[in-house]
Order: structure tokens, then sequence, then C-alpha cells
């Protein structure tokens, strides 16, 4: 089974913000404010980067081959 591309980037965009920031105010609630506030980071950066390297990184920016 195929996922759609456009539904995969949501889906971990959405889950990139979503689980972390929960993750942040959950702990920030028991009192861990420094601890949420590392994992908020690194779930925010871990998504950043799996956009980067699944999505962004692939393209192709550089001149044409052909001289044109």
């Amino acid at each position: 089974m195929n996922v759609d591309e456009r539904l995969l980037f949501a889906v971990v965009l959405a889950g990139g913000v979503v689980l972390p920031g929960g993750a942040d105010y959950a702990l920030s609630a028991l009192g861990f404010e420094t601890v949420g506030m590392v994992v908020w980071g690194v779930g925010y950066l871990g998504m950043a980067l799996f956009i980067w390297y699944r999505w962004i990184r692939p393209l192709d920016f550089g001149a044409r081959s052909d001289g044109s």
C-alpha cells in the first residue's frame, strides 16, 4: 500500500509539532520545565531534519545538464 507523499508530509509535520509540544506541556505541568523544553527542541529539530532529508535534499536546484 502506497501512501500519498502529501499525506505523509502532513502527518510528519503535524506529528513533529503536536507530539513534542504535548510532551513539553505534560512535563512542564509536572515541574520538569527544562526537560520539557529539551524534548520539544529535539522533537522539532528531528522533524525538521527528517523533512529536509526526505523531501528537500533530493531536489535538484542546479543548472541543467544540456548547458542552457
